[in-house]
């Protein structure tokens, strides 16, 4: 009952003012709501206001109409209520309502009690079917591409965050991309935990995408940071494609790539890809501006807050191709 108090608490804040159209919409959420939509720090106002109307139009999808539109109305959602001042939406939802504005403000407090009871209720993860994608999001990412070992390796350390409580279980993707020369085929990928978890589960899907269940070491409340490291070797000694990119499939504030070369064979060119659409890259290479190499044969590149479902990382031209 507290949580959904604090919930109901954090909503009625949010229909004040400008309603979900207010500046600095982000800051205004507390860490329930913002737990509950998984949106973070490094989330845009834009982006927050859309999640946030998608979340809460399916949760009152079923409310009664008049409940519907208190909602809406209070917080500015619905068209023509996009006002500075609740006061002035309340008025509408009476005139809407035919009722007075006293009983209009109680339709109002009547709706958000329910809408706050069920986040609460779905917030709630079903017994022994947890969701492993969910819950938790990326704070920092930093991977190691070593292509100067007898096998292409990656090394991947993430610090999570726990948007939930008994967070216990989360989930590690990786697909090895087409090359586009030479007969595709199904690649071997062995994965193996450095630190922070244990590998309980691996799948694949098709030739080239493989997933594995990772469990914590100790169950996550809300809030919770952990860190864990994985190894992931290409072990059927094929070529990869001349890349490494990180598409986010959830919430990620920070990533960290470094590729370190085989000093026999550096590449002619490397560059960054910068929120690009994964489409693209089974493109021809279109280099952009070259990355220098350091002493130790690496680049490495940094971004802030990639966006859900773009390509971020470096692609290289390998020495014998001519750009």
């Amino acid at each position: 009952m507290a949580h959904e108090d604090g919930l109901l608490r954090e909503l009625t804040t949010l229909r004040r003012g400008w309603g979900l159209e207010a500046e600095r919409l982000r800051s205004r959420l507390g860490p329930l709501v913002s737990g509950w939509c998984e949106i973070h720090r490094t989330t845009s106002d834009r982006d927050a206001r859309r999640v946030l109307r998608d979340a809460i139009s399916a949760v009152i999808a079923d409310f009664p109409a008049d409940d519907r539109l208190a909602v809406d109305v209070a917080l500015g959602i619905a068209a023509g209520t996009q006002h500075a001042r609740l006061r002035d939406r309340i008025g509408i939802l009476a005139d809407r309502l035919q009722v007075s504005e006293r009983t209009a403000r109680r339709r109002i407090d009547r709706a958000f009690a329910r809408l706050a009871a069920e986040i609460q209720a779905g917030s709630q993860p079903a017994e022994g079917v947890p969701d492993p994608d969910r819950g938790w999001f990326v704070k920092r990412l930093k991977a190691l591409v070593r292509l100067d070992t007898a096998e292409p390796e990656l090394i991947e350390e993430r610090e999570i965050v726990a948007t939930q409580d008994g967070l216990r279980r989360i989930s590690a993707q990786l697909t090895v991309p087409r090359t586009g020369d030479g007969p595709d085929g199904e690649r071997h990928v062995a994965a193996d935990a450095q630190h922070g978890v244990r590998i309980s589960e691996r799948s694949r899907e098709g030739q080239r995408h493989f997933r594995w269940l990772l469990d914590l070491p100790r169950p996550l409340s809300r809030g919770d940071s952990h860190t864990f490291s994985l190894v992931l070797r290409i072990r059927d000694g094929r070529p990869i494609r001349p890349s490494y990119t990180f598409v986010p499939l959830v919430t990620c504030e920070s990533f960290t790539v470094r590729v370190r070369f085989d000093p026999d064979r550096p590449p002619r060119s490397v560059w960054r890809l910068d929120r690009v659409a994964p489409s693209v890259l089974t493109d021809p290479p279109q280099p952009g501006a070259p990355l220098d190499l350091d002493g130790a044969g690496e680049v490495a590149q940094e971004f802030t807050a990639p966006q859900l479902g773009y390509a971020y990382g470096l692609r290289w031209l390998p020495d014998q191709d001519i750009p």
